[in-house]
């Protein structure tokens, strides 16, 4: 029987797939790192960092050029199916949904996930990268709040107490010139329930609908929600955004070469960062891919403050750090044996 990929902790960011042999990864690599990394581990971690600053400058750059968050995301979704697909085939992965009740489990995940990035890229068009980020690292909330209300899993107390920094620091950093207004933060928030809601019902496909292969495979699940959500959002985007894309085709200012150039790039950057994140998890442990993931957040944030050149006052400074520094304690509390869930 194939091994089963390792759990995470809700709330932190990682790849729709998984499966350690979907991906281009030898299976012979070292799952787990016990003592001092490689040369190649610390290389893909690089990679994986730079390719996640890459997603998130261009999303804003494509955003501050023309607001069109449907067809970014249109754009992001049709790379990532063109990509699980090649994976799929060159895996000779079954493509099959699994009938109807497993299409509509899958139909209520991509729903979620595709939610979770129009409501960012949403965001992007109306606030700065940093802002963003920071109130993005508030996903646990609402991913523990949802995991009891859906699952029924209630937490330990010391899981619960771990968020409330993750609150006051999103809230001191949200603060001032730096906010991003309340459809913002409104949008962000609106993301964070997306990506919280599409990790629980990713769990129940797999509890219900265990035998079919996007419960086996999450390189199947990400190709399934990902051509789902394609199918919704193109209509939408060609309904909503014609306008949008008249008025910028008929201005000398707007490059359509250029947007056409960071939008493709931006997805390329959100499938590489994807699939760096899971070639690193597949070298070391959970706990460490979590707190590596926490580093990450920092350096978007940090670069794309540079690189944007977002004012930061001491209190918004001050509230990053806080709101790093709760995540850096969920994510210890949730890599504990004692953290299990219970249900309820």
């Amino acid at each position: 029987r194939a091994p089963q990929p390792r759990a995470r902790a809700p709330g932190h960011p990682s790849p729709p797939w998984n499966s350690r042999r979907a991906m281009s990864v030898s299976p012979k690599a070292p799952a787990v790192a016990t003592g001092r990394w490689s040369l190649a581990t610390f290389l893909l971690v690089a990679m994986w960092y730079s390719t996640s600053m890459l997603a998130i400058t261009t999303s804003k750059m494509a955003m501050q050029s023309l607001k069109v968050p449907l067809t970014l995301c249109s754009a992001q979704f049709l790379t990532a199916t063109m990509v699980a697909g090649a994976v799929m085939a060159a895996q000779r992965m079954p493509f099959e949904v699994g009938g109807w009740g497993a299409a509509a489990m899958l139909g209520r995940v991509s729903a979620a996930y595709t939610l979770g990035f129009f409501f960012t890229n949403l965001a992007f068009s109306m606030a700065s990268a940093s802002f963003v980020e920071t109130v993005k690292s508030g996903e646990p909330i609402s991913t523990v709040v949802l995991a009891l209300a859906l699952l029924g899993e209630r937490e330990s107390a010391v899981t619960y107490a771990s968020l409330l920094p993750v609150v006051v620091g999103v809230a001191m950093a949200s603060a001032g010139e730096a906010a991003g207004g309340l459809g913002a933060f409104a949008s962000t928030l609106a993301s964070n329930l997306g990506f919280s809601a599409r990790a629980v019902y990713a769990k129940q496909l797999k509890q219900k609908f265990n035998s079919i292969p996007s419960s086996s495979s999450d390189v199947c699940l990400f190709f399934h929600i990902s051509w789902m959500g394609l199918v919704v959002l193109l209509p939408l985007a060609v309904h909503q955004e014609t306008a949008s894309w008249r008025d910028a085709l008929s201005t000398e200012s707007f490059s359509i070469a250029t947007f056409v150039s960071v939008v493709g790039l931006n997805g390329l950057m959100y499938t590489a960062y994807n699939q760096f994140s899971f070639m690193v998890l597949s070298r070391v442990d959970t706990a460490s891919h979590a707190v590596l993931n926490v580093c990450r957040r920092v350096c978007v944030i940090a670069a794309t403050t540079v690189f944007f050149g977002t004012p930061l006052s001491r209190a918004n400074v001050a509230g990053i750090v806080v709101a790093v520094m709760g995540m850096c304690c969920f994510t210890r509390t949730k890599s504990r044996p004692s953290s299990a869930k219970v249900k309820v």
